[in-house]
């Protein structure tokens, strides 16, 4: 069996057992290991604050300090570091007591053995390990717990209610956390804008980019009207913050519901505009994704006059690039199929239909990446 290295730490004043252990140890350890010798409490306690150890086997009676109180004093200052207390005072109460207080083991030093102080210490450091690796997973779970509700009060709780549209949007996150992001933003004029983004992975990190991409928009949002120029200067923004780690591909649509006009910039965002059944018109990106070329400028699309019976989609790659078992993409073509085949419904239960048929098409695969769609009716 393969043992990591270890690093221990012996608080002993008697030299014959100093001998003694470290005979055994060096015998009988498998694995790299490196003995420290300190004779007093007061060195052990300097020791833990300059040094790292894996496990201390400590001596209750020492010239500095006598008892229990030596056991105190030492795990006071070792942390979360294991204390195997090594003595020759054959005290039950004193053992008891010493356990309670947080020590690994107590061992007598007159009925000691190779394997008992070897089997000690290795169940010491693999207990202590295994508590610290609990307390971090927990301390991780809360921390992508309290992440993700905070994220999810960044999504839109319900869709705007538009004279004239039906609109529906979700996002479904492939971690506690997405890179993906869509919204409803008020802009000038009592228009709407429309934003479906991906954050390139997924995870804490794209997270938080896409938290900034949202905060950015609706700032300017306050001030612009323009849809290219205002990714314009979020890109700006994301490449100086991003440092090339990420990059977002973002289409911004805004509507203007009493003239029944959109307008949209795109980088790297594709929609999709249904017709009449059966005729789908790509609404390609203007642009290169954000967070790439500082200097980059996001065009804005020629003006779509909106006719009732239309529908607009916008969908992120989570859903084109999701694979089945035997590694076939869902692909463009399905997604459009589908949401062809459901365009009578309303545009949330659409949304909700293409999450459906992705999670069928993946069977049994985990989710690799997260899922966003929005859909707008013009009814």
């Amino acid at each position: 069996m393969e043992y990591r290295s270890v690093k221990i730490l012996l608080v002993e004043d008697d030299p014959d057992d100093v001998w003694i252990l470290r005979s055994l140890l060096g015998d009988r350890w498998d694995g790299p290991l490196e003995l420290i010798h300190v004779e007093l409490l007061s060195s052990a306690l300097e020791a833990c604050r300059r040094d790292a150890f894996d496990v201390l086997l400590l001596d209750l009676s020492l010239p500095d300090s006598q008892g229990l109180e030596t056991f105190l004093q030492l795990s006071a200052q070792a942390g979360e570091i294991p204390i195997v207390v090594l003595t020759g005072l054959d005290d039950e109460q004193t053992a008891i007591k010493a356990v309670q207080a947080g020590a690994q083991d107590y061992l007598i030093k007159g009925q000691l053995d190779d394997n008992l102080l070897l089997r000690a210490l290795r169940y010491a450091i693999e207990r202590s390990r295994r508590d610290h690796a609990e307390r971090e997973l927990r301390a991780t779970s809360e921390e992508f717990r309290i992440a993700q509700e905070i994220q999810r009060r960044l999504f839109p709780a319900e869709a705007p209610r538009l004279a004239g549209f039906d609109i529906g949007g979700a996002v479904y996150p492939a971690t506690a956390t997405a890179g993906d992001y869509f919204d409803y933003i008020p802009l000038l004029n009592d228009c709407l804008g429309i934003v479906v983004g991906d954050v390139s992975s997924h995870g804490m990190g794209p997270a938080l980019v896409m938290a900034e991409t949202r905060a950015c928009l609706r700032t300017l949002a306050q001030t612009h009207d323009d849809v290219g120029e205002m990714l314009t200067r979020a890109n700006r923004l994301l490449v100086r913050d991003t440092d090339d780690l990420h990059f977002v591909t973002l289409a911004l649509a805004r509507l203007d519901p009493k003239a029944r006009r959109l307008t949209y910039a795109s980088a790297g965002q594709r929609g999709y505009l249904f017709e009449r059944p059966g005729n789908v018109r790509v609404l390609d990106a203007t642009s290169a994704p954000l967070g790439i070329e500082k200097e980059m400028c996001v065009p804005v699309a020629p003006t779509i006059m909106l006719e009732s019976g239309q529908l607009l989609a916008f969908f992120t790659d989570g859903v084109v690039e999701a694979e089945s078992h035997g590694h076939v993409r869902f692909g463009i073509h399905r997604a459009v199929q589908l949401i062809e085949s459901e365009r009578e419904k309303p545009a949330a239960q659409i949304v909700a239909a293409i999450h459906q048929a992705v999670c069928d098409f993946r069977g049994h695969h985990s989710q690799l990446d997260d899922i966003t769609a929005v859909v707008m009716k013009v009814l």
